[in-house]
């Protein structure tokens, strides 16, 4: 129990001590979860930054393709991606640089931010799979680039430098933050979700972190928290979408309004932009 107190303390103490948002990055963030603010509000306030507007540019130019050519306006930018994604996308790229930085220990950190990355693109998949507009299809992967950071916390809190971080195991998805919570008394989705309210992030992302192992709690259903969930098995399975219709939870499914062909349309769409490597 002493132990477990102990790593509880330097886990407050680690999410304590990530440094905050740069002041113009804190303040669009603030902004873009303040429903009284409009995309007018918002672009005023990212042109206060020459820096913030050519990171905002690079970032829609990176995740979205304007048939015309390139973004070259924040007008553009935001037609292209959306106002509220694209603000939440700057301070994804932002908390990479610091979990970068405070992590660097980790000797498997690259593995994190691959798995990262292919979740990311597994949510994207089964955003359009599901017909979502272009707007949420961003903010979806944006939540799995971020889905995991409280993982990198414990570890770091637990001295565990040298254990591999890859994805969990499709029958071990729900059992693993149990597990977590009787050995450490915490799990990595509640820190990921402190870190994310630490960040300013939304509160739609905020839930999604939190619910991504247990989507569904009693009737009580997260619709981010599930695609990321989902899209752990997309991203590493080699199960047909009928094989994996079968294994998974199938209220999830049903509220997620996925079937077979589905899947096998996510699947084979991840591999055609994240081929199969050798040790996933």
């Amino acid at each position: 129990m002493k132990s477990q107190k102990n790593l509880e303390s330097k886990v407050a103490e680690l999410v304590q001590r990530l440094p905050p948002m740069p002041g113009n990055i804190s303040r669009l963030l603030l902004a873009a979860n303040d429903p009284r603010q409009d995309d007018g509000a918002l672009l005023a306030l990212a042109r206060q930054d020459p820096g913030l507007c050519a990171d905002l540019l690079h970032l829609a130019n990176t995740f979205c393709s304007r048939r015309g050519g390139h973004d070259e306006t924040l007008e553009e930018a935001v037609s292209s991606v959306g106002m509220q994604p694209l603000v939440q996308l700057i301070g994804v790229w932002y908390a990479k640089d610091v979990i970068t930085t405070e992590f660097a220990p980790l000797k498997h950190l690259n593995d994190y931010f691959r798995h990262s990355q292919e979740i990311s693109v597994g949510c994207r998949v089964l955003s359009e799979v599901a017909g979502m507009p272009e707007r949420r299809r961003e903010v979806f992967s944006v939540a799995g680039l971020i889905h995991d950071m409280g993982r990198l916390v414990i570890m770091l809190a637990a001295d565990r430098t040298t254990a591999p971080l890859m994805g969990t195991p499709w029958n071990e998805m729900e059992a693993i933050v149990h597990e977590e919570r009787q050995v450490l008394g915490m799990d990595h989705c509640k820190v990921g979700m402190q870190i994310c309210k630490k960040w300013n992030f939304s509160a739609f992302l905020q839930q999604g972190v939190l619910r991504h192992h247990c989507p569904l709690i009693d009737n009580d259903f997260n619709l981010l928290g599930a695609t990321i969930f989902i899209a752990h098995f997309v991203t590493f399975s080699d199960f047909t979408g009928q094989m994996l219709s079968s294994l998974l939870p199938g209220e999830i499914l049903d509220r997620l309004n996925l079937e077979p062909a589905d899947f096998e349309q996510a699947r084979l769409e991840y591999l055609s932009r994240v081929p199969k490597s050798s040790d996933s």
